[in-house]
């Protein structure tokens, strides 16, 4: 069968793309004829060859498809169009035998109109525009609503860039882990898990500048300063679970935040977010308290916090080969000469008395344990493996 993309005699820049299915090649040709002055039609004989057609040419306007075919019949074509194309209006063209079938598909939602056959050249027509009409009308929509969403989220994460430069740099440096993640594993929904990963990180301007200033800089927390941070995802929850078309964001925020699942858990995409925007702030709070990656993959290691999927690719991405030994947690008291500080040692008032990378020596010690009982030290104290 012939089933070529048809072209009128005159340009077809700029009008509208339909795609006509039939196993009747008399059938094809009557509806060019009728449609193939005002739109760009593509033609297919069968269910798969129509499939095809969208995934070489791309969406289209409209779908004229017959009831009846060889293999795939049209309610489950239409069906299929409407899964991965939904915005695409669908026409079934059907015999009056089928009347009924054609009625509960568009009670369902599946099929936009019919159209009976045979039909006159003003019926299709009408027929086609107002269904081209319906999927301009949404494509609209959907682009004003993207606006919209883009404007919103844009508009939130200015507010975090001017309130707390820390805190947005952070998130820039945990979206961009996000991405190369993302990347790594072959996930789909890159936007969303950006946009989630950014999301839980606007929280930051709850926490007072001094608290992220030791989170950049690798300090260790107290109980209450790490309730703060751990409270971040949560903060953003009631500015953004109104936002149209932030569904899966939300859901991942909401994950992030530790909230329950849902009924039947959460969606594919959602899982893969979460586990990544975690893996993503896992590493670099661990990162910044440690000074490596090596030393950071492996506190995530210990830990057990990241789905071990992500971790190897986290492995892959910074190039750490096998599992590096974790970092030790020892009290000042308990160090000894020869170990390698992995994180700055500080006294409770903040000052810096040694900085990570170095080697413990008797001297140092003496030195600790004076400043411990005058002053105060923060411990535990990381040791590089």
């Amino acid at each position: 069968m012939r089933t070529e993309l048809y072209r009128s005699g005159d340009t077809d820049s700029g009008k509208p793309a339909v795609l006509l299915v039939d196993d009747e090649e008399s059938v094809l040709a009557t509806l060019s004829l009728q449609l193939g002055r005002d739109h760009r039609l593509l033609l297919a004989a069968d269910g798969e060859e129509a499939l095809r057609r969208l995934a070489e040419h791309g969406p289209v306007a409209a779908v004229v498809s017959d009831m009846r075919m060889p293999g795939m019949d049209g309610i489950e074509l239409l069906g299929r169009i409407q899964m991965e194309y939904p915005d695409v209006s669908r026409i079934l063209h059907t015999g009056y035998g089928d009347m009924n079938t054609a009625i509960a598909a568009i009670n369902s939602g599946g099929v936009y109109r019919f159209l009976p056959k045979p039909a006159g050249r003003a019926d299709v027509f009408d027929t086609v525009k107002s269904a081209v009409a319906r999927h301009d009308q949404a494509m609209a929509e959907r682009k004003m609503l993207d606006t919209t969403l883009r404007t919103s989220v844009q508009a939130l994460f200015g507010i975090l860039e001017l309130a707390s430069p820390v805190g947005f740099a952070r998130a820039g440096r945990i979206r961009s882990l996000v991405a190369d993640l993302t990347h790594t594993l072959e996930l789909d929904g890159l936007w969303e898990i950006e946009v989630a990963a950014m999301a839980s990180q606007l929280g930051a301007v709850t926490v007072p500048p001094e608290v992220l200033k030791k989170l950049e800089q690798g300090v260790p927390l107290t109980a209450d300063e790490h309730a703060m941070i751990s409270a971040m995802p949560g903060v953003v929850l009631p500015l953004i679970k109104d936002i149209p078309m932030l569904e899966d964001v939300v859901a991942t925020v909401r994950g992030l935040a530790g909230e329950a699942p849902p009924p039947g858990g959460w969606s594919a995409l959602v899982e893969g977010a979460i586990s990544v925007v975690r893996a993503a702030i896992e590493y670099e709070t661990a990162e910044s308290r440690t000074g490596s990656a090596a030393s950071a993959v492996a506190m995530l290691t210990e830990r057990g916090k990241v789905a071990p999927h992500v971790l190897e690719a986290l492995r892959r991405l910074k190039g750490v080969e096998g599992t590096p030994s974790a970092p030790q947690a020892y009290a000042i008291c308990e160090l000894q000469v020869g170990m390698r500080l992995a994180e700055d040692v500080m006294a409770v008032n903040g000052l810096v008395l040694i900085g990570r990378g170095t080697v413990v020596t008797e001297v140092m010690l003496d030195r600790l344990a004076n400043f411990s009982r005058v002053v105060g030290l923060i411990e535990p104290v990381l040791t590089a493996a």
